[in-house]
């Protein structure tokens, strides 16, 4: 959903409010930053868009070749073949005209796609309830028959029910809107260890803004927990992002158009340099200077150079874009290196704060002081520098994009504290600084670590004695 302060969807003129038909969450009194607004459980949950082989008992990754006696599909032992999330499917799924097939449980398979909107149907006979919250939900129907979805979605979830499966308890149009429904409400989550989606209606109200004031959970029981991440005046829209955080106007857009059927004007979206973090800002191959948007709400605008007369096609900026995505997604996880290269070698041609640099810079982040091959006892002085110089870099972007208690910002500040600690340590063995010089050093670090803690507590792996164990590791480690 635009943001309040955005464009008007059907004129295009400034708006100031939201549609009053358009449903979303707006508080009715203030919020505290870090106050549980909402928990929910899901009414579905299940295999993603596009699942590798998992079992439909616990959604765990199959390992072994054990199958559900009755409709062949793998599950872990028998007690999945009568778990809750497939005893009410496997009689529908044994009507396949012939055994499903499993060759690769790596890769995404086309059977996984009809599951979870047969789940969502299932429940019209299973719990009443949870089915009248499903349907009053948006699908998106007429935008996805438009778009790539729609012979995915044709084929490998409404013809394979009706023609494979021989499903008759809905017709074609009601299986396809169960698959707009969650193509358009569903979010992703860990459950047992793999990526799945689930449906949590109440949470799906949540107006867009790429500057959310809200976080999201799941606990061990799959329960969505809401929290505010700053203040939430009363009467202000409570708002989750539909896309990362970290992405940039180009990637964010095309993703929501895709996604979610809409094009975000908020005032992040609306400004060529992202609100100053430059995060779309590309270097002029003329003269250096910065090349940005000339319409940022135009895809197809041209890009100019603040300082000279060069300018760029949009459409060869987002070529562009795309491949240095694909590049950084394909380089080499068990090292620094190709991080460290993909720097150096794109520096003359985009911001030190680009999208792309910082994702680098948050991988390097997490890889100085964790990897078993960079430990803090074993890297050199230049990259826990470096580590602190990012920490410090992100931590100022966090603040203008997702600010307050924020996991980016709780992670950030937790790495933050323990490279301070590492390099101070380093720097009083090596005769650099004092023992009186390593004050300023710890009174930063713990003051970081306070607020780490305060952010991090309420995160699932850290509950339960989690953050206490991350504290304790992390000590063995500096030796403090």
């Amino acid at each position: 959903m635009p943001d309040s302060q955005g464009v008007c969807e059907v004129c295009s003129k400034a708006a100031k409010q939201f549609c009053s038909s358009c449903r979303h969450m707006v508080a009715t009194r203030d919020i505290r930053p870090g106050e549980v607004i909402l928990k929910e459980a899901p009414v579905v949950i299940g295999p993603k868009q596009r699942s590798p082989p998992v079992c439909l008992g616990c959604h765990k990754g199959i390992r072994g070749t054990y199958t559900c006696p009755k409709c062949h599909f793998p599950v872990c032992a028998p007690s999945c073949e009568i778990s809750k999330y497939h005893k009410h499917e496997c009689p529908i799924l044994t009507g396949a005209t012939a055994k499903i097939k499993i060759d690769n449980v790596e890769s995404p398979h086309p059977a996984y796609e009809c599951i979870t909107p047969l789940r969502c149907l299932l429940t019209k006979e299973t719990d009443p309830k949870k089915w009248e919250a499903i349907t009053h939900l948006q699908d998106h129907v007429n935008n996805i028959k438009n778009g790539e979805m729609d012979g995915i979605i044709q084929r490998n979830s409404v013809d394979f029910l009706k023609n494979y499966i021989k499903y008759e308890g809905a017709d074609s149009a009601e299986i396809y809107r169960m698959c707009g429904i969650l193509l358009t409400n569903s979010f992703e989550l860990k459950h047992n260890g793999q990526r799945v989606r689930g449906l949590y209606p109440q949470a799906a109200m949540m107006a867009h803004d790429c500057i959310p004031n809200t976080k999201h959970a799941f606990d061990e029981d799959l329960m969505l927990v809401l929290r505010a991440t700053v203040v939430i005046r009363k009467g202000t829209p409570i708002t989750s992002t539909y896309t990362n955080i970290l992405w940039n106007t180009l990637q964010r857009r095309k993703q929501l158009k895709v996604a979610k059927h809409f094009l975000c004007s908020c005032r992040r979206c609306s400004d060529p340099t992202e609100l100053g973090t430059h995060l779309s800002t590309l270097l002029c191959s003329e003269c250096g200077g910065h090349v940005q948007s000339t319409a940022p709400l135009d895809m197809d605008a041209n890009w100019a150079c603040q300082k000279c007369s060069n300018t760029v096609l949009g459409k060869t900026v987002f070529w562009g874009d795309q491949i240095l995505y694909k590049e950084l997604r394909g380089l080499d996880q068990v090292s620094v290196q190709p991080l460290e290269k993909f720097l150096e070698t794109y520096k003359k041609a985009l911001h030190p704060k680009h999208r792309f640099f910082v994702e680098a810079k948050y991988a390097l982040i997490k890889f100085y002081g964790n990897h078993p091959e960079y430990r803090y006892r074993d890297i050199t002085r230049q990259k826990l520098e470096k580590k602190v110089e990012y920490c410090r870099e992100l931590l100022e972007l966090a603040g203008t994009i997702d600010p307050g208690l924020s996991l980016f910002r709780g992670t950030l500040l937790f790495e933050l504290q323990a490279a301070l600690v590492a390099l101070a340590r380093m720097l009083l063995s090596n005769d650099v600084i004092t023992k009186e010089g390593t004050q300023d050093y710890m009174t930063e670090a713990v003051k970081h670590l306070q607020e780490a803690s305060e952010i991090l507590k309420h995160e699932p792996e850290m509950e339960k004695g989690g953050l206490d164990a991350k504290l304790k590791t992390l000590s063995e480690e500096l030796d403090i």
